[in-house]
């Protein structure tokens, strides 16, 4: 038979004391490693779509890229077309001086035309013609034809 000593059974009770915590603690990790798997089947799981999802990004970066080439060729077209324009700017202001004084004569003109046309007009003989040239075919036609 064993014999029990007091010292015996405090290190007995001692060891069992450490064994269940050691099950306690063994337990925990357990359903940490339970956790772990979990949180791995998830990443595993996502993982699919995340690829998927950066195959997208990339054919949408790309696309952007072939945009925004065609944007910068547009602006330099637009940087041409600007200086181009610029320049002819320039020759219609060049032109205005000359068009205002030509304005500035013609415009009193305008008037002495008028009287004039109506002096003619007053002639014998002397009606102006008028501005639209008479249909060829229309003195051939009797007034029934038309």
């Amino acid at each position: 038979m064993v014999a029990w000593t007091a010292q015996s059974a405090q290190l007995t009770v001692r060891r069992a004391i450490a064994l269940a915590r050691l099950i306690d603690r063994a337990d925990r990790a357990l359903d940490d490693i339970a956790e772990l798997r979990r949180a791995a089947q998830f990443i595993a799981d996502n993982l699919a779509d995340l690829s998927k999802s950066a195959k997208g990004i990339d054919r949408n970066s790309a696309e952007i890229a072939r945009e925004i080439t065609g944007l910068t060729k547009a602006a330099q077209g637009i940087d041409t077309q600007a200086e181009r324009l610029t320049g002819e700017i320039q020759s219609v202001a060049q032109i205005l001086p000359t068009l205002q004084r030509l304005t500035e004569i013609v415009d009193p003109l305008d008037n002495t035309v008028a009287r004039l046309g109506r002096f003619v007009d007053r002639l014998p003989g002397g009606r102006r013609t008028p501005a639209v040239a008479p249909d060829p075919l229309s003195h051939s036609r009797s007034r029934h034809d038309r």
